[in-house]
């Protein structure tokens, strides 16, 4: 892993660069999302690391990942520089939502399409990473959400990134726990563990992975 230490530098010129999508088997369209009802203070109020997990229903799921990710415009000047609803340095957003439910299927939200895109993995990769999510936590039933992180696309507009690229994961997974309690869902923080296992995961990766952050989501609060 690069060094935190050095100050990030933004490039001023970076030039043309297509952001690239991971290499999907098949997609399968994600229901509308339901709407929020709680207020931002209720969510606060209410959010707790889960100790209880219950499966996640797909309708609950397609609503976390819409409120965590989806896009909501593009920068018609730099198309990879986008508004969505949790803040990402230089608008790049350059981290991926991998899944992996209890049965053990890995996909990752496509937010231009609102869809998940089924993964093709590494098999031994993937049992390390779910062994090392369950020694931090052990559930079976939640479901594991690995974050990936486009280290190509963040080097095309920055020096030194490596900080920004973690405080990054750590607002998406501190935006995502909010939308969670804010819908009545199970969500726990792991922290960026099981990196090599992480960046070796998902098969024909067009860019350089960086992992960030581990946590588990689920269908059930904490009581």
């Amino acid at each position: 892993m690069e060094s935190t230490e050095k100050e990030p530098i933004r490039l001023e010129n970076p030039g043309p660069y297509q952001r690239a999508e991971l290499p999907f088997v098949r997609e399968v369209a994600l229901p509308p999302p339901l709407q929020l009802r709680s207020s931002f203070f209720a969510a606060l109020a209410e959010r707790r690391s889960t100790g209880v997990f219950a499966p996640i229903a797909i309708q609950e799921l397609a609503t976390w990942l819409h409120y965590s990710a989806s896009i909501q415009a593009v920068n018609s000047e730099d198309r990879n520089r986008q508004h969505r609803f949790v803040p990402s340095f230089g608008a790049l957003h350059p981290t991926h939502i991998v899944l992996a439910g209890p049965d053990d299927i890995w996909s990752a939200y496509v937010p231009a399409r609102h869809a998940l895109g089924q993964l093709r993995v590494d098999a031994a990769m993937a049992t390390r990473l779910r062994a090392i999510a369950r020694d931090c936590f052990c559930t079976d039933e939640a479901t594991l959400i690995v974050l990936l992180t486009d280290a190509d696309l963040v080097d095309h507009y920055y020096l030194n990134a490596q900080s920004l690229i973690l405080r990054d994961a750590g607002v998406l997974l501190g935006h995502g726990s909010l939308v969670a309690a804010a819908s009545g869902l199970g969500f726990r923080i792991l922290g960026a563990c099981g990196t090599p296992f992480v960046e070796r995961l998902v098969l024909d990766v067009a860019f350089r992975p960086a992992a960030t952050g581990l946590a588990w989501i689920g269908g059930a609060r904490a009581t």
